[in-house]
This record gives C-alpha cells, structure tokens and sequence, in this order.
C-alpha cells in the first residue's frame, strides 16, 4: 500500500476540468447566474431589464437590457476566463466602482450551461449572434441578425448540464424561482431608476414588474417607496421610515436607509437588504447590531425590513474575498456599524412616541358615501380614546359557500341570455379552433415605442380601481357588459366592456409577439368580409368614397401587404391564393388567442377587418402597434350583441346551461380572473367603469328579501 501511495505523482489538471470546478464555485444556484447577468446589465447602463425563467432557471434563463451592447470584435472573447473591461493591473482594485471586475461570470456560465448572446451596439447596423460552450466560441461562429434596438439578450439554457449531481442536488424549480425572485426584488429596490420585469415562462402575468423613472436622486426617492410597496405590500409602504447619515470625512463613509418602524409588525423574519458600493453583499456584524437593537422596540417574534445604500471609500473596501463577491471586508468597521446603530436607534426612539391612524381617501367621487364618513368619524373615536363597537351588518360578507346572483333567478329569467350564448357558441366555437405558437421559450422585444406605450399604461393606471379589481367578490352579470361586484361593503356596478377592451390592450401591449393562435375551420375572403363591412351603417360609407368592390379589394391587397408584421407580432394570418381564373385571393385564416377559455364574438369581424385596414397609422412604429392593439382590443371586448335572426326555442337549448363555458361562467371565471391578476385599469375611465349601487352597511335584508329586489 505504501509503494502506491508513494508511486503518485502530482500532474496538472487539465484545463476543462479547472474552469469547470470555478465555475462550480462561482455558480452554484440559478440564481447565482441570474445576479451576475443582472449586474452586467447594470454595468452597460440599462434603463429595461426583462427576464423570463423556465423551471427555476434551471431549464431557461432569458434576459435582456437596453444597455451599451457588445462589441463584435468583443464577442469572441467575451466568455473567455479574466477577459474583462474593468480592469488593467492589480491597483485598479483599490478603486474599483462597477459590479465586475474579474471576468469570470460569463466563463462561468459557458461551462456549466449552453449560453448564447445577441448584442447590438449604438453604431451597430444590425446584431450578432453567438453561441458558446466551455468558454470558447461555437464552430458557427458570429452570425449577424435582425434586432430593433440597442441591448444585449443572453440565454442560458440547461443549467449544470454537465453536472448531474449538482442538478439532482438543488430544490424543485418553484424553491429555486423564489430565490430568484429574492435576488431580482433587491435589485429592483436599489435600482429603482430601473424598470424590472420578471416571468416565468408559461405563466398569464408577470411575477415581478416595476415602473423606473428617469434618474437615481433624492427627489425621485418616492419611486424606491413605491418599488417597496409593489414587493411587500402598501401596508408596509405606510410604514417606512427615512435614514441618513451625511459623509463622514474621518471614516470615509455616508448612508440612506429605509426602515419598518415599531409600529409594524407582520414581519416573523428580518428582511435585510444591503448594498455596498452599489453592491449587492451580506454583512453579519452590521446584521447581527440592528436584529439585537430592533429586538429592544418590537414585540416578541416580529423583526423588521431594512434596505440599507451604504457608500464607503472603495480604498477602504476589500471586495475579493469570495468567489461570487457576496461578501465584504471595510476598514474602521466598529466604528461605522456604531454610527449606523446609533442612527437607527434615534429613528426608533422618535417612531415610537407617536402613532398615526391612516384612513382610506380614494379619489372617486362614487367612492366617498356615508361609509367613509362613517369610518372616519370611527378614526376620531379612537383618537379619544373611545371604542365604538362593529355590528356584524358593517362587515364585508366573504364566504366560500356564498351564493351568486344566478342562483336567485329561475332558469326561464335567462332565457333571452341562454339564446344569445348560444347563438355565439355556433358562430365562434364551431369557427375557431386554438393552438399554440411553437415555439420552446417566449420571444423578447426591446423597441423603444413598445416600452413607451407599457410605461404610458403603468404611468397612467388608477390604484384605487386596481385595489377594488384585487379584493372585490363577483355577485353576477346584469348583462353581458354590465356585471354586480362587492367590494369591502359596497355594492358596485362595474363595466365588464369597458374592461375587457382594455385588458386585451394591455395583452397586446406585454404579451407582444407571443400569442397563440385560434385557426378558423375555413379561411374567410378578405374581400367578401370588407363588403359586409361597408354595408354596416357604422363604417359610414358614402358614395363619395368610391364603389364598394374597389374599395373591398384595395383593402385585402392592403392588408396583405402587411401580413408579415401582422402575423409575426399579432398572430393576425392573413395569405394569398390564386382562383381558377388566375386571380389573387387573400383570405383570414386566424386570430391571435390573447387568453384561454376566451374567444372573441366573430359577429364584428368584418367591422374589424375594415379599421385594420383604415384606422391604423402604418407608416409610425409607435402609433402602428399603439392602433393595432386598440383595434383588437375593441374587437375582443365583450359587447351585447343584438341579432336580427329569430331565437331558438330556450328548452332545446336547456341542456347547455351546465356547460363551463357559457356566458356567465366565462364572465366570472376567465375575464373577471384576467382583471384581477393582468389589468392596470386606466384612471381615464374611472367615472364610466364603475358606479356605487347602494352601502351593505346600511342594510339589513335577508336573502329572500334580497331575491324578491333582484326579480
């Protein structure tokens, strides 16, 4: 045993072997992959970073920025180990002020992943595609290819492919997203200035969006507020308290923190978010000094949430002394965590000898009745000390066994209703048929119009009607575009039209490019539904316009001209056959599938069909997708529909009343569901979307009383 022992002789491991322990050690999770991409993108100036996730990132990461972009000459070397912009020699660390530095992440990524970049820089004419593995370039080398704006997209598909038992030992993919998600919400709280957008793949909404503004300062501080109470709730946004400390010339450091006052205590585990030098980093003594200050103001088992900015001298600050950069070493570091402590302490202290009492001051007008002045005049009996009891009639009426309104009604109540549904069925559902893009993740555009037009939408949603959408009970449909909602103890008439028209918008606008297909079971002559058209007395055609054939066919030949755009952004596929007589056709042979379980009412495609070709501005990018999106939006609102035809007999119909997708059961659990997790209601609508029935509050009525009121 001793001669073989004794007989080993050490050897140089082979290089593949070495980058691929580093890169084991630099990447150990997705999320570790997603950071340093994160701070590339931050790096190169980004305003927009969106990123898609498939199966905890395991299976898909997909991010992409706005930022300077890489070079050509650059993309050869990008993923090589140590190949970096930052740095020159080794003094350079002392002032180090970007997030990398050593130019291992991306060679890192490459050896554990199969990575692909598309980079387009300023003075780019187009992008360059490249593919990597080990950290060299693929055989295909730099390919150039189509790209609207400026920015980098990256790709990292099966994460630690090559090594089994680091992918068999990581948690299921929802444990890896919430670290995902973790890391993504930090960056998003520091870099506020930064408009974030975090999916996964697979998923109607996003998971993580927020709005960035034009600048990181002072006076755009409000926007880090609200970022926080996007994350974790408006509750705790009320609660936040403001930190300082001024730069301080001996030690070389400044602060801003926010902090939960004492008055807050939802929280069972510290929430601490600590950036350094702009930094992402943990630092256990400056931890450990505020857990054992807050435990001294909180109750028992509570803890609060801390976001700290601290800047210290970087010739102070020692940043490499672990592999991912997740920690940090300082000079006079007693001293600086005593001074953050004391700061801390005196904000507590000030906290506590005061206690505010927040009252609910919506800004619609239907809002403020007697119930807000009720609870107000409550607020002020607190205030003095007085307690005013709550009678069971003043709560808000939640339970899983509560009945709907269709439940009050006879079945021959909805006769009228089960005709219309019916009629639709026949005219969409034996028309329509869906199916999906094929395509293995969801595709990502950076143009600045479509960026402009989602920030216009979030700039201009109204939180208060986005609050009721979030926490309203649905009571049932009056008809089909007016439906009776609760929310808290009012009940409300909403605008189901109104409502829908924007929510398909809105799909148009962040589902851009990426929607399936409802294929018709037979293509529709694009010339046969202009004519129907222009015979609806809403197109308003006159005689002066020209004769209605030429301009049915000037339509479809239009039309198809822009089917490429059509189909590739809007899923819209228009195509051209040739007659026997040799004459060109152009035919609709589908629509995009905007949400499951829905399909639009075929009854104003030609309507539709009509305005694509005359109400959209083509010739502006912006203005294009903006009146696209408009059009389709108005096309797939639900509307009432009025029907010239005689009705079917409702009893040889009664059969389809328990079927899932009739009217009120679509209502109810596709669109209201989409309002509630996808809609940014608009304030422009405020007044016409909802108005105030009647204050529950002030009622006692049983439910027979209450089923004698409703027929």
């Amino acid at each position: 045993m001793s001669l073989e022992i004794a007989s080993k002789r050490i050897k140089p491991l082979d290089p593949q072997l070495v980058n691929r322990i580093a890169a084991g050690e630099i990447i150990q999770r997705p999320f570790n992959a997603l950071k340093e991409l994160i701070e590339n993108c931050l790096d190169a100036g980004s305003t927009s970073i969106n990123i898609q996730i498939k199966e905890g990132g395991l299976k898909l990461i997909q991010i992409s920025d706005n930022g300077c972009g890489i070079n050509k000459e650059d993309l050869k070397i990008v993923c090589e180990r140590f190949t970096t912009s930052k740095l020159k020699e080794f003094e350079d660390l002392k002032s180090i002020n970007t997030f990398g530095f050593r130019g291992e992440a991306l060679a890192s990524i490459s050896h554990v992943s199969r990575l692909t970049i598309i980079s387009k820089t300023q003075d780019s004419p187009c992008a360059f595609k490249a593919m990597y593995s080990d950290g060299k370039l693929a055989k295909d080398g730099i390919k150039p290819c189509a790209a609207a704006s400026r920015g980098t997209q990256i790709i990292v598909e099966d994460l630690f492919y090559n090594s089994s038992i680091r992918r068999n030992a990581l948690k299921g993919g929802s444990d890896e997203f919430a670290k995902i998600y973790e890391v993504v919400s930090r960056y998003a709280i520091h870099n506020y200035h930064v408009g974030f957008y975090l999916k996964r793949i697979g998923e109607s909404s996003m998971d993580l969006k927020t709005p960035g503004c034009s600048i990181r300062s002072v006076e755009n501080e409000n926007y880090l507020q609200d970022v926080i109470g996007i994350l974790y709730g408006a509750d705790m946004k009320k609660e936040l308290e403001r930190i300082s400390v001024e730069y301080d010339d001996r030690l070389k450091f400044e602060m801003l923190a926010y902090m939960t006052n004492s008055r807050y205590t939802q929280l069972k585990q510290l929430t601490f978010v600590l950036f350094i030098n702009e930094r992402l980093v943990d630092c256990q003594p400056i931890k450990k000094s505020l857990q054992n200050l807050f435990q001294m103001y909180l109750p028992k088992s509570t803890n609060p949430f801390i976001y700290m900015n601290l800047k210290i001298d970087p010739k102070n600050l020692d940043v490499n002394i672990h592999p991912t950069k997740h920690e940090v070493r300082f000079l006079y570091q007693d001293e600086i965590i005593s001074r953050i402590e004391k700061s801390f302490e005196e904000k507590l202290l000030d906290s506590s000898t005061s206690r505010s009492y927040y009252v609910k001051n919506l800004t619609l007008d239907t809002f403020i009745g007697e119930s807000q002045k009720s609870q107000k005049k409550s607020d002020s009996q607190d205030s003095e000390g007085a307690k005013a009891p709550i009678y069971p009639y003043q709560l808000t009426r939640v339970d899983s066994k509560e009945r709907k309104l269709d439940s009050f009604l006879h079945q021959t109540s909805l006769n009228d209703s089960i005709k219309v549904i019916n009629r639709t069925k026949a005219s969409s559902q034996d028309k329509c048929k869906s199916m999906l893009r094929g395509q293995d993740f969801e595709r990502s555009f950076n143009f600045k119009s479509l960026n402009e037009l989602r920030e216009n939408v979030e700039k201009n949603s109204s939180k208060n009607l986005k609050q009721v959408m979030g926490d309203l009970n649905f009571v049932g449909c009056i008809e089909r575009e007016l439906a009776l909602i609760q929310y808290q103890t009012g009940l409300y008439i909403l605008n189901t039209r109104l409502l829908s028209e924007e929510l398909f918008y809105q799909i148009c606008l962040f589902n851009f490019g990426n929607f399936g297909y409802f294929n018709l079971s037979e293509p529709l002559d694009l010339f046969d539904l202009a004519i129907m058209a222009l015979n609806d007395p809403r197109t308003e055609w006159t005689e002066e316009d020209g004769p209605k054939e030429k301009l049915a066919k000037r339509c479809a030949k239009f039309l198809y001209s822009k089917s490429a755009l059509l189909d590739d952004y809007f899923s819209i596929k228009v195509t051209k056959r040739v007659d026997s007589e040799g004459e060109n056709k152009y035919y609709l042979e589908a629509l995009p599938m905007l949400i499951e379980d829905y399909e639009p009412d075929l009854v104003d495609l030609p309507l539709f069909v009509i305005r694509l070709a005359t109400e959209v501005e083509w010739p502006n990018e912006k203005e294009c997708f903006d009146s696209i999106s408009k059009e389709i939006g108005y096309f797939y609102a639900i509307k009432n529909l009025k029907y010239e035809q005689d009705t079917h007999n409702f009893e040889e119909n009664s059969s389809q009343n328990n079927d899932k997708m009739n009217e009120s059961w679509m209502i109810e659990h596709v669109l209201y569901k989409a309002f509630v997790n996808m809609l940014l209601p608009s304030e422009e609508n405020e007044q016409q979307t909802i108005f105030k029935l009647v204050d529950l509050s002030k009622l006692c009525v049983s439910c027979s009383y209450f089923k004698f009121f409703i027929a």
